[in-house]
């Protein structure tokens, strides 16, 4: 079974929607997508196994869907969903059909995601009818009735849904006939948003709008990491609602063409269950999941080649011990970038203040500074230059000149056995070291030069 969506524009690099095309051109029967066995739990429908062939199927399903309610090129649509195959077919066909998905937090509320439906001028809403025992399809029905936006319609996986609700449950499996063409209005169209994601801060949230190629090159970030293929197969219980999940799970499979086994929140005893049964090589987990899960031996007797722990507390990471697996470790900086980090002869961690591309003449594909005001700054291939106020509470999205944009987080740099670093020092929007302590910090080797960050960073403070 094959798409009948044309593709939009076929240059390199290629567009998320090429990825998951010339993945199932290969192997089109080979299983590609799996469900949670305990999928009831959260969401309706029984736990799907999709081939490539029968997730390209869907996704054009999906995109046929958008364009048959009359949807004009690039505008937006806000998911909001679990980590499920659902939640990816959707953001997919998204992207298959022209349109631009912003993927809502899954504890937004009803009332938060009208809102950032207004604030972005977004078209469209597709949601669960349920997120385990919360149902809140029609509250966000009743909502978007009284809403001032032009919001067109919303749309559901699930059953039972509200009057005046899209179903798209049947897109799953559902063979769409002739052909549906939508054209980039881009000579490059890698270079046009694909998902937008919500950052939040102390002064309001911002949503990150990303472009193709910048989500390819954070997941390069991990799948150089990682060692992933096309015969890996990674289990991830990362939400695609954020950076991580969407990097980590969604992009990292379209550019490998492995298998994605999904997990919701964590279970252990599922975990146990899924790598088993998959014969899983990788799994991606947040770092303190996978340090407590090195403690219960979770991992051992296991063929797995990495877990990867990623860690939104980059300071408060520490190096596990006695893994039975190389374990790699990422600092998720907001919603601004992943890096990859290493470990310290203290214990603790420091992140690469340079991670260079393949192609020797690209720029990197990140790299850290430290701004004057003493946080963390990044810019690089994967960092988004591109924001979008969405609280009422007028958000400053963090930008300055030459491509750095301010991660929030207070850190300092130095040197240790020739490579430079950079140590996160405390939470986000923490206060920043002072001279005195930044002083001390530095016993263990040369500090990291600011120059290359000569200016505060616009929101930083």
């Amino acid at each position: 079974m094959t798409s009948d969506i044309t593709p939009r524009i076929a240059p390199a690099p290629s567009t998320l929607d090429q990825l998951l095309r010339i993945s199932a051109q290969p192997g089109g029967d080979t299983l590609a997508l799996v469900d949670a066995p305990d999928r009831p739990l959260w969401a309706d429908g029984a736990p799907r196994r999709l081939t490539w062939n029968q997730v390209d199927a869907a996704v054009s399903a999906v995109a046929g869907r958008f364009f048959e309610m009359g949807l004009p090129s690039e505008a937006l649509v806000c998911v909001q969903g679990l980590n499920v195959t659902d939640t990816l077919i959707a953001l997919l066909g998204c992207i298959r059909a022209g349109l631009v998905a912003v993927i809502v937090p899954i504890d937004f509320s009803p009332a938060e995601i009208v809102g950032v439906a207004e604030r972005l001028n977004a078209k469209a809403i597709l949601a669960a009818r349920r997120m385990g025992d919360v149902q809140s399809l029609r509250p966000l029905r009743h909502l978007v009735d009284e809403s001032i936006a032009d919001i067109r319609f919303i749309g559901a996986f699930g059953a039972d849904l509200p009057g005046g609700t899209v179903s798209f449950e049947d897109c799953i499996g559902y063979p769409r006939t002739g052909v549906i063409t939508r054209l980039s209005r881009r000579e490059r169209p890698e270079e046009s948003l694909a998902i937008m994601t919500i950052d939040r801060g102390p002064d309001g949230d911002f949503a990150v709008a990303r472009n193709h190629r910048q989500w390819q090159a954070a997941s390069s970030v991990l799948v150089a990491e990682l060692g992933l293929s096309r015969t890996s197969r990674l289990l991830c219980p990362m939400a695609p609602s954020g950076l991580a999940g969407l990097a980590g799970g969604l992009v990292s499979w379209l550019s490998t063409g492995c298998q994605l086994i999904l997990h919701q929140a964590f279970d252990a005893t599922v975990f146990a269950v899924q790598m088993t049964m998959h014969g899983v090589t990788h799994a991606l987990l947040p770092d303190t999941v996978l340090r407590a899960g090195l403690v219960d031996g979770l991992f051992d007797s296991r063929k797995l080649e990495k877990v990867a722990g990623l860690a939104r507390a980059p300071h408060a990471a520490v190096i596990p011990g006695d893994a039975p697996c190389p374990t790699p470790h990422f600092a998720v900086l907001g919603e601004i970038g992943i890096v990859p980090m290493r470990a310290l002869e203290d214990g603790g961690f420091g992140l690469e203040a340079l991670v260079s591309s393949q192609d020797d003449a690209a720029p990197p594909l990140v790299e850290a500074g430290i701004e004057e005001s003493g946080y963390l700054a990044l810019r690089g291939q994967e960092v988004s230059g591109v924001g979008f106020d969405v609280s009422e509470r007028e958000a400053s999205y963090p930008l300055a000149a030459d491509g750095w944009v301010s991660t929030s987080y207070p850190a300092s740099g130095y040197t240790e056995r020739g490579v430079s670093l950079v140590e996160v020092t405390g939470a986000r929007y923490g206060k920043p070291m002072e001279g005195q302590e930044t002083a001390q910090f530095h016993e263990r080797g040369q500090g990291l030069g600011t120059s290359k960050s000569s200016q505060p960073l616009a929101g930083a403070a």
